[in-house]
């Protein structure tokens, strides 16, 4: 009995370590746990960031916080639905005119080899065909992932019907979740991991409505610019370009890829005019808005921020890429709080 309490914090973390590892083969292992905690995830990070909007109305209207959470995940279902019905339909149709489209350009480009003394180069004819496969391979298997993430969701439809309800809690409920968790807590380590999280969500708030906000500001400007170009497919090349956005530094040239390839199936000076486009908006978004609007809210050095992207981008792929910084953040102030709180 004596030894048992006299090891007994090594007891207590060594359980908390087994449980942890435990949990984590669960997780792994397990795909209905997987499912389920993934479900909870998806909500509570929708819950974080809509939590500035929420003390936001309520700071200025007066509505007490769980009817505004109400309103704001009702106004969200409301667009999403109004969305589904009015753009997956044009989305489809677009999709296929992007075929046609890519037979015209093979047409031009054969036309051309044809008509010119380039085509008797065989260096030049095997990055023809061979550039022609890939562009037709890429389309394919584009289109295929498409289809499938759309029968995937579908399936799935029941179980993210719930993220809405659990969303809701989190947003609702988020003082009362916080006050019991904290229970959990050690009383001698509370105020450290308080410490923690509230600097954590200092860094982090900024980081994400700043990045949310820039993304959106992109993709209205995006819209604008293509319509002016008369770049085809112009609402949902924005809507993509917005979101590759979020991502630092690699996102601005995923999202003009689209975009001049799109421009290019119709005609090589659309698509120089398109790229001169996506160029003036990431300078004005890179030299002017990114400055006001988040600057540096990260306190991160950019070749960190790189390094992280890559490692998130190797781990969980676009998701990945997307987490990484806020993922960084955290450890980052985990360490630099316990650090000072240790020396």
């Amino acid at each position: 009995m004596n030894i048992i309490k006299k090891h007994k914090n090594i007891i207590i973390k060594l359980s908390l370590g087994i449980l942890f590892l435990v949990l984590i083969s669960i997780y792994i292992f397990n795909l209905n746990i997987r499912k389920i905690f993934n479900l909870v995830l998806l909500s509570f990070i929708i819950a974080y960031i809509l939590k500035p909007l929420k003390i936001y109305i309520a700071k200025h209207t007066k509505i007490k916080e769980k009817k505004v959470a109400l309103l704001i995940i009702l106004g969200i279902l409301i667009i999403a639905i109004f969305s589904i019905v009015l753009l997956i339909p044009t989305m489809f149709k677009e999709m296929n005119n992007i075929g046609p489209m890519i037979n015209k350009l093979t047409e031009s480009i054969e036309d051309f080899f044809l008509t010119s003394n380039i085509g008797n180069s065989t260096f030049l004819k095997f990055l023809y065909e061979d550039g022609r496969e890939r562009i037709s391979s890429f389309i394919n298997s584009f289109s295929g992932s498409i289809v499938e993430h759309i029968i995937a969701f579908s399936e799935d439809i029941m179980s993210f019907a719930v993220v809405p309800v659990i969303t809701y809690y989190f947003l609702a409920d988020d003082e009362f979740i916080w006050n019991k968790c904290s229970l959990l807590i050690p009383i001698k380590k509370r105020e450290l991991v308080k410490k923690i999280i509230k600097d954590i969500n200092k860094l982090l708030e900024s980081y994400i409505v700043g990045q949310l906000l820039l993304s959106l500001i992109v993709g209205i400007i995006t819209f604008i610019a293509l319509i002016l170009v008369r770049v085809k497919f112009p609402l949902w090349l924005s809507i993509l370009n917005g979101i590759f956005n979020i991502i630092p530094y690699f996102g601005p040239i995923f999202g003009a890829v689209p975009v001049v390839f799109i421009a290019l199936l119709e005609s090589p000076t659309k698509a120089l005019w398109a790229a001169l486009a996506i160029l003036i908006i990431q300078q004005v978004e890179g030299n002017i808005l990114s400055p006001k609007i988040t600057g540096n809210s990260t306190n991160m050095h950019p070749l960190v921020i790189i390094i992280l992207l890559l490692i998130g981008e190797s781990f969980c792929g676009f998701v990945g890429m997307i987490l990484a910084v806020p993922i960084g953040v955290i450890i980052k102030v985990i360490y630099e709080d316990i650090n000072y709180y240790i020396f």
